[in-house]
């Protein structure tokens, strides 16, 4: 039987840090989204004929602003309905959080220096 590799196991791939894939093509389905969230996400799923697929890479050491965004991202697409959101919705309102992070982090910086 085939493994369908779909958008949410690119999103849960990416979340643990995980940049890339690899999948047998002949044991696996890459569903058309997952290749379109992959996209989005700078996420490389890599197609091998081999029988055993070369594991996810994982960076030795994730930089503190990418831990962050992954915690906010987890935090948005466990707030929204399963399977009811477009990869564009998340990135949209992962880009509101940090306008609005931001720009309270520059408030706080502004009452400081009165």
């Amino acid at each position: 039987m085939k493994k369908l590799i779909t958008a949410n196991d690119i999103r849960e791939a990416h979340a643990r840090g995980e940049q890339a894939m690899s999948v047998v093509l002949r044991a696996s389905i890459i569903t058309p989204e997952a290749r379109e969230v992959a996209d989005l996400l700078g996420f490389t799923i890599t197609e091998c004929d081999e029988s055993s697929p070369v594991k996810a890479s994982v960076p030795a050491s994730v930089p503190a602003d990418k831990t962050e965004s992954q915690r906010i991202r987890e935090t948005i697409i466990a707030q929204l309905p399963e399977g009811q959101f477009t990869e564009s919705l998340v990135a949209q309102l992962m880009e509101k959080v940090m306008k609005e992070k931001q720009s309270l982090e520059q408030g706080s910086m502004q009452s400081s220096f009165k």
